[in-house]
């Protein structure tokens, strides 16, 4: 579950030796807007973090009184021997790595991937590029698995993820901060440096070109699923994890039901296409095909369900318990997660924060996908809650109910049907959380007043 850590009580690490063979001479010493690109890396982390290691390949850099040096203990390992290096040397177990020639570093950011150390030994972003492995977090327990890769000469960052527990924070989860599009940009080459200058000189008129090019404008794109070569259906989506919001969908109309009926899921972004295969060669979609329904939610979603079928569902008898002020906290990170413009999010949560948010054009797919994750993780929600941003209506009381969820919460309201059968099948349904304040729709018999 993602928390908040506070980087004071944590080290930044600037890898500063690379041979820098494409940009022909020294990247540390390049200068940017008046300062070398290693000055200005050290004077944006040194009042975030409690310590901050530049790691060299031998030539010690100029840098200001307080920031330790060390040197690769072999040179030339890449920066997988840079990131060994600094963390022998850093004094915390939990580090930030940077490279010397990422000149935009970004606090939001950093403070957002600091807020999933914990989960696992290294949190690292991933965007359209790819995974972003020199801005992200390593712990120490990555030391041993680091060793073995470099005395295997598997010198690529990368090559260690297999090896240690890994959080990848997708782009879409950080779209909402604020300069998160030009915080992974590097500096290779002299033209990159160019290109770094124009967007530095143009600093002033950042607002105005975010807003005409488009940046945080949500994505909308129809998304047809598959089951064993038979069309089911078209959603509006996001088109993020698409995987997940397939499986998720499918479960919710009952078309999957075991793990083991599953054989594959492709998805295709470029044709807005994903295909699921199953071990039952004559899916049910075109049983349940004929009682489509158009759902309350955002865009005509579509829904093969009603309020009666749900009635077959198992009646959630849970002893999961959460006080109220709790619900309070959990809204507040929730809501400071998500702030995507235009999209609606959904986050499965426990006691200590969110575990992970999924966010969407449709709050109904927003709640696809999750159900989706859990199903394919081959786990469900019964130790957990379901928050949402969204109306609550009865296909989502359905969807949470099957996901095994004792306790979902909104930030609005909730439907008429939606109450009554959260009732009927022992959900607890809570709405209007905000602030201080919220409305408890059924009986709160999950909900206590202590912490």
């Amino acid at each position: 579950m993602a928390r908040s850590i506070k980087t004071k009580e944590m080290s930044a690490i600037i890898l500063a030796g690379g041979k820098s063979t494409r940009m022909g001479r020294d990247k540390s010493s390049v200068m940017i807007g008046g300062e070398t690109l290693l000055g200005r890396s050290v004077r944006m982390l040194k009042g975030m973090f409690d310590e901050v290691i530049v790691v060299n390949n031998g030539q010690t850099p100029p840098v200001p009184r307080g920031v330790k040096v060390v040197h690769d203990a072999v040179p030339y390992q890449g920066p997988l021997g840079g990131i060994s290096a600094g963390l022998k040397a850093s004094s915390h177990d939990e580090n930030l790595v940077v490279a010397v020639d990422m000149p935009f570093v970004n606090h939001q950011v950093i403070n957002y991937l600091a807020s999933f150390v914990g989960e696992a030994d290294a949190v690292v972003p991933k965007t359209n590029d790819g995974l972003q492995p020199l801005f992200a977090f390593y712990s120490k327990s990555c030391l041993p698995a680091i060793e073995r890769a470099l005395a295997d000469k598997e010198l690529k960052v990368t090559s260690l993820f297999s090896h240690v527990r890994v959080k990848y924070v997708d782009h879409h989860m950080m779209a909402h901060l604020s300069g998160a599009d030009k915080t992974f940009i590097n500096i290779n080459t002299e033209d990159d440096l160019k290109e770094v200058e124009e967007v530095e000189n143009l600093r002033g008129c950042a607002e105005t070109s975010e807003s005409s090019n488009g940046l945080h404008m949500p994505v909308e794109r129809a998304t047809t699923i598959y089951v064993n070569s038979e069309e089911l259906v078209t959603l509006q989506t996001s088109l993020e994890h698409l995987d997940e919001l397939a499986c998720g969908f499918l479960i919710s109309e009952g078309i999957l039901q075991s793990r083991d009926e599953l054989v594959s899921v492709r998805v295709n972004e470029d044709t807005g296409e994903v295909r699921v295969r199953t071990k039952r060669p004559n899916a049910i979609a075109t049983r349940v095909l004929g009682k489509r329904l158009v759902t309350s939610g955002c865009g005509k979603g579509f829904s093969f369900i009603n309020p009666g079928d749900a009635l077959g569902i198992a009646r959630i008898d849970s002893n999961y318990t959460v006080s109220m002020s709790t619900l309070y906290a959990l809204m507040a990170q929730f809501l400071r997660q998500s702030q995507r413009p235009g999209m609606h999010s959904s986050a499965l949560v426990d006691r200590d924060g969110v575990r992970f948010i999924r966010q969407d054009i449709g709050r109904h797919n927003t709640v696809d996908m999750i159900l989706g994750r859990l199903w394919l993780d081959g786990s469900n929600g019964q130790d957990a809650m379901l928050f949402t941003t969204g109306r609550v209506s009865y296909e989502m009381i359905v969807k949470a109910a099957k996901a095994r969820f004792p306790v979902v919460v909104s930030r609005t309201a909730a439907t008429d049907t939606a109450v009554k059968l959260a009732e009927r099948l022992g959900v607890e349904l809570v709405g209007y959380v905000r602030g201080a304040k919220a409305r408890v729709y059924t009986d709160g018999n999950r909900i206590t007043s202590g912490r």
